[in-house]
């Protein structure tokens, strides 16, 4: 499991690596409870992100990163098809709070699909 290496994730498989690197330590989980236990730390909303609790936090970094964060979600939306109940940009906290759940979520998606594949 040690060839599981977050550097290896970022050169090798992720879409973004370096938004993804901005990402990985935003949500400020470290890598080895990723690999050991990915599955709990999936959903952004569920309290076991650090960095993906506060709206404070949340908000500034889908701010800092919008049109990263929108890009991804875009080609999201291309493969998979539009996401309903999303929140309107005139929320502008549950907008910005949403984005960085999106982004954590999927980026979360290519790390579980990474440690599989190299299992």
């Amino acid at each position: 499991m040690s060839k599981l290496s977050k550097k290896k994730f970022l050169e090798n498989y992720s879409s973004f690596p370096g938004f993804h690197k901005e990402l990985l330590k935003q949500g400020n989980v470290e890598w080895t409870l990723i690999k050991k236990y990915p599955q709990d730390y999936y959903s952004a909303n569920s309290g076991s992100v650090p960095g993906m609790i506060y709206y404070k936090d949340t908000v500034a970094f889908a701010k800092k990163y919008h049109l990263s964060i929108l890009q991804i979600l875009d080609e999201f939306e291309y493969d998979c098809g539009k996401l309903v109940n999303r929140p309107s940009p005139q929320d502008e906290t549950n907008y910005f709070n949403w984005l960085s759940w999106f982004a954590w979520e999927n980026m979360m998606s290519e790390i579980i699909s990474f440690l599989e594949m190299e299992n």
